[in-house]
């Protein structure tokens, strides 16, 4: 299992979120606090031509708000963003 993480891109700078993964596993959702939300954060995905693809996370997307976290659902498969990680990884050479 991969570690996947949330990007944002401002002013030259790319800052990463790291998504919690035990409950993604569990629930097929992202779970996010509320702090870290930003606008342009997006999740990189391997798409079925095996190309980076930038899923973006909008409020329009956001599916419970419970006070302290955002939901989102997760409309493709965990492992197009493990995969779609380990690429986004090297190219950005965290």
């Amino acid at each position: 299992m991969h570690k996947i993480y949330l990007y944002v891109e401002k002013n030259n700078h790319i800052r990463k979120i790291a998504v919690d993964l035990p409950y993604l596993f569990t629930h097929k959702k992202i779970r996010l606090l509320k702090d870290y939300f930003e606008n342009e954060m997006y999740l990189p995905i391997l798409n079925s031509s095996n190309l980076i693809e930038k899923y973006f996370l909008t409020k329009e997307k956001i599916i419970k708000d419970d006070g302290h976290h955002y939901y989102f659902d997760l409309p493709f498969k965990i492992n197009q963003a493990e995969k779609a990680e380990a690429i986004t990884s090297q190219r950005i050479n965290f």
